[in-house]
């Protein structure tokens, strides 16, 4: 289903506002047809994408922190001087703009170059870190490892027989049939093998050897580890009424 366009919001951030005119935390404006929000954290003010990269929840609403902006939804978390993600469940980092001050007026008219990659990660890391869960939370871990240039292996157990999706849309807009299913997978295919995470579909982890440091999965393998997290999120509320354990009643947890 094709989204409506809305007109941008707020004042033309290209023509300035007036310092007095930004009295509070947050100012909603556009820059030509992006929705630009205008972030005050101490004496410095920043420039970011108005809306979540997660589920585009409006961050004007947000609750700034140090320099950083959390989503009011699904509690995401940006860095407002690099854009990146800082916290589940937002993944992809958002546009961060230049702030330019002439006289009593505040200007935004261009994005920010994003940052360089970093160097190599220490050389004391673990070689080899082992999630069990194949939700969120595990994607989110192994993807900032790789965005923190973790450069040992990453393997994620999955019970699941599809790759990590976005839950809360099995009860939203997919259920409802306003999204489609392509808006499900928190990240494409391909992303794990780019990534070089080493994702196991229907890998039901049984038991953790400790001592050995392995985790034992259904089949009777042994899977070894240098870290381990463990990441497999809760089961779904299920209803305590009559006639809840019938076959053709569904819990939302997978994509089947």
């Amino acid at each position: 289903m094709a989204e409506e366009q809305t007109p941008p919001a707020g004042p033309d951030l290209t023509k300035g506002v007036a310092s007095a005119d930004f009295n509070g935390a947050t100012l909603l404006g556009h820059v030509g047809d992006q929705d630009v929000l205008l972030v005050r954290s101490g004496s410095e003010i920043f420039a970011i994408d108005a809306h979540c990269s997660h589920y585009h929840g409006p961050l004007a609403d947000g609750l700034v922190v140090g320099n950083s902006i959390r989503c009011p939804w699904h509690h995401a978390c940006f860095d407002l001087r690099t854009g990146e993600a800082t916290r589940a469940p937002a993944l992809n980092a958002l546009s961060v703009w230049q702030v330019e001050h002439e006289g009593d007026r505040i200007f935004v008219r261009r994005k920010r170059e994003q940052p360089k990659p970093r160097g190599k990660g220490p050389v004391d890391a673990p070689g080899k870190i082992v999630i069990v869960g194949g939700g969120a939370a595990g994607l989110a871990a192994a993807d900032m490892l790789r965005r923190q240039d973790f450069r040992g292996s990453i393997v994620m157990l999955s019970s699941d027989a599809a790759p990590p999706v976005d839950r809360p849309n099995l009860s939203k807009d997919y259920l409802a049939g306003s999204a489609p299913e392509d808006w499900l997978p928190l990240r494409p295919d391909s992303f794990y093998a780019e990534a070089g995470i080493d994702l196991r579909l229907k890998s039901n982890a049984t038991s953790i050897d400790t001592k050995a440091r392995d985790v034992i999965i259904a089949d009777g393998g042994a899977i070894p580890y240098d870290r381990l997290l463990l990441a497999t999120g809760a089961e779904p509320v299920r209803l305590p009424i009559p006639g809840a354990d019938q076959p053709h009643v569904h819990v939302l947890r997978t994509l089947a």
